[in-house]
């Protein structure tokens, strides 16, 4: 089974009704394959990779246009890194290091 979490971001609707557009603040804690720690990576995931902020699945419609709502994307770790960090893939296939404690169970 794959190794699921979840990471913090913020979501927008996409251009097609089952899509969404995710934002993932990048930081010391969150950095692009290439290490990155500023600005942010911009993804788009379908609507059933990315839950609100009490980790529920996305309403229909939800956010509206124009709206930002804050959530989490689904990530799949790929490899442990040790010294607390990993390698995650979200569903935009992007690559990203990211400590430990910024994957949040999906339990």
């Amino acid at each position: 089974m794959a190794d699921l979490y979840y990471i913090a971001c913020t979501i927008e609707c996409g251009a097609f009704s089952s899509e969404r557009v995710f934002e993932i603040a990048l930081s010391e804690r969150i950095k692009t394959y290439e290490g990155e720690t500023s600005g942010k990576l911009v993804g788009t995931a379908h609507a059933d990779h990315l839950r609100d902020n009490d980790r529920q699945p996305l309403a229909e419609g939800q956010p509206g246009y124009g709206e930002k709502l804050d959530g989490f994307v689904l990530c799949q770790k790929l490899k442990d890194l040790g010294r607390g960090w990993a390698i995650a893939e979200v569903p935009s296939a992007d690559v990203i290091h990211v400590a430990q404690d910024s994957l949040i169970s999906i339990d």
